[in-house]
């Protein structure tokens, strides 16, 4: 049986090998400061900078992460994460939102540096 610590390393090492990791790095200081759903509304948006594209798979990944410990379901992309959040309640985007910053601890030490 695994602990939360490997299930999390586990599940970010393939994703964080094509990902950036200083925009990465930009992504909790976003989630503690504005919400995981605005942080995944930002990612999810057209336009922005050379990160974005990092930052939008770095989200997908999380999205992934969550589906797989069951905390979202039948989210196919980030937007649907955001609709599965939006309509549960507050203790369940608690949850989602202290493990999204977990997983992306992970994430970030396992990304390329660029």
């Amino acid at each position: 049986m695994k602990n939360l610590e490997q299930i999390r390393a586990q599940a970010a090492l393939q994703p964080a090998q094509t990902l950036d990791r200083s925009a990465i790095s930009k992504l909790p200081g976003m989630i503690l400061t504005n919400g995981l759903l605005a942080a995944a509304a930002f990612c999810n948006a057209e336009g922005g900078g050379d990160n974005r594209s990092h930052l939008k798979n770095a989200m997908l990944a999380v999205k992934d992460h969550l589906k797989e410990r069951k905390i979202i379901s039948n989210a196919s992309d980030i937007k649907g994460m955001i609709q599965d959040l939006a309509g549960k309640d507050a203790l369940n985007l608690q949850r989602a939102t202290q493990e999204a910053l977990a997983f992306l601890a992970y994430l970030k030490r396992f990304a390329k540096k660029d």
